[in-house]
C-alpha cells in the first residue's frame, strides 16, 4: 500500500527507528551465547514490529475491512505464479548452507554465512533504489505510455548501472577490511568467499530490474517463474559439484553462475521491451564511464592499503577517497547521472542556506 501511493518518507523513518531500537536492545540484553532465545525475540521485533504501526497507520489510505465480493479468478492465477517464483527463489537461496552442511560442515557453513551477510547488505541497499520505481513503472505499463515508460527504465539501468559496478568492485577490494571489522580474524577464510560472490550483486539487480520492473508489468510472470525454476535447479546442480571441491567458495560461485544465468534468461525474455533501452548510446556510455571509475577505486584501494596501516583508517580513507575518484572520473567523462546528482546536491545545498 504504502509502495502503490509512494510514501516512503513514513515506512523509511519507521524502518529506521525500529532497526536503532532493536541495535540497542542487542547491546543492552544480549551479553552470553545463553540469550540467543532473547536474540531471537529482538530479530523479530526488528522484522515484524514496526508493521503493527502499518496497518494503523494505513487508515489514512483506505478503510480495511473484510470482504467476499473478491474476483478470484481475475486475481488468483498471477498471485499463486508470484507467489511459486518466490518459493523457487527462497528454496535456492537457502539450499547453498543446507547442501553445504550437509557435505561438509557446520564451520564451512559459518564461513560462508558471514560472506552471504556482507553480499546480503550491499544487495539489500542498492535493490531499495529499484523498489520505489516498480509502482511508476507498471503504472506506466498499464496506461500505455511506452515513451514515458522508457524513458523511467532507461532512468533506472542508467542510475544503478553506475552504483552497482563500484560498489561490487569496491567490496571486492576491501573485502578482507569488512570482513574484519564486522567479523573477525577468525572469519578471515571468508574473504575469498566474499571476493566470488560479490559478482552476483551485479547480476542480481539487474535480474531484478528485468523481472519486477519489466516482465511483471508486462504481465509475463508465467515467464519469470519458469526462469526462476531453471536457475534453482541450476544452483542446486551446481552446488552439489562444486562443494566437494571448493566448499564455500564452490558455494558462492554456485550462486554467480546462478544470479548471471537469471539475469541473461529474464533479460532474453523482455528482449522486445529493452531493447530499445540497452542499446541507447547513453546507456552504453554509462557502462563505460562506470568501467574505467572502477579502475580509478581500483587504484585507490590499492595506495590506501599501502600507505595505512591502521585497519579503521585504512577503510575509511578507502571509501572516501574512492567516492572522490569515481564521482571525478565520471565528471571528466562527461556522464549525465554524474552531473544530474551534482546538480540535486548543489540545490539541497542552496536550500539548506
Amino acid at each position: 500500500m504504502y509502495t502503490i501511493y509512494e510514501d516512503y518518507t513514513y515506512i523509511t523513518v519507521r524502518s529506521i527507528v525500529f532497526k536503532v531500537m532493536s541495535i540497542i536492545l542487542l547491546f543492552i540484553l544480549v551479553k552470553r551465547p545463553e540469550d540467543y532465545l532473547i536474540y531471537a525475540a529482538i530479530t523479530v521485533f526488528s522484522a515484524v514490529g514496526s508493521n503493527l504501526l502499518n496497518f494503523i497507520h494505513v487508515r489514512s489510505f483506505v478503510h480495511v475491512k473484510l470482504t467476499t465480493k473478491t474476483n478470484w479468478k481475475h486475481h488468483l492465477k498471477p498471485v499463486l505464479v508470484i507467489f511459486a517464483s518466490a518459493v523457487a527463489v527462497t528454496i535456492y537461496v537457502a539450499s547453498d548452507t543446507t547442501i553445504l552442511g550437509l557435505l561438509k560442515s557446520d564451520y564451512a557453513v559459518g564461513i560462508y554465512s558471514t560472506s552471504v551477510k556482507i553480499y546480503q547488505v550491499a544487495q539489500n541497499l542498492l535493490s531499495a533504489l529499484l523498489t520505489v520505481t516498480i509502482p511508476r513503472l507498471a503504472f506506466l505499463w498499464g496506461q500505455k505510455r511506452i515513451d514515458e515508460y522508457n524513458q523511467v527504465l532507461s532512468k533506472v539501468i542508467s542510475s544503478l548501472g553506475i552504483l552497482v559496478l563500484p560498489a561490487a568492485v569496491g567490496l571486492i577490494m576491501l573485502s578482507r577490511e569488512v570482513v574484519l571489522i564486522i567479523a573477525s580474524e577468525k572469519y578471515l577464510p571468508s574473504v575469498n568467499s566474499l571476493c566470488i560472490i560479490a559478482w552476483a550483486i551485479i547480476f542480481s539487480i539487474f535480474s531484478w530490474i528485468f523481472s519486477d520492473c519489466v516482465l511483471i508489468p508486462a504481465k509475463r510472470e508465467n515467464l519469470v517463474l519458469r526462469n526462476t525454476i531453471v536457475t534453482a535447479v541450476e544452483n542446486i546442480v551446481l552446488n552439489f559439484i562444486l562443494i566437494p571441491f571448493m566448499s564455500y567458495d564452490g558455494t558462492s560461485l554456485s550462486t554467480v553462475v546462478a544470479e548471471f544465468t537469471v539475469m541473461v534468461m529474464n533479460g532474453y525474455s523482455c528482449w522486445d521491451i529493452i531493447k530499445p533501452v540497452i542499446l541507447k548510446k547513453d546507456t552504453l556510455k554509462n557502462l563505460l564511464d562506470s568501467i574505467i571509475g572502477c579502475i580509478g577505486i581500483v587504484i585507490v584501494c590499492l595506495l590506501c592499503n599501502l600507505g595505512f596501516s591502521s585497519l579503521i583508517l585504512k577503510t575509511i580513507s578507502s571509501v572516501i577517497l574512492s567516492v572522490i575518484m569515481y564521482g571525478a572520473i565520471l565528471v571528466l567523462l562527461g556522464n549525465k547521472n554524474a552531473y544530474s546528482l551534482l546538480d540535486r546536491a548543489k540545490m539541497i545545498w542552496k536550500s539548506r542556506q
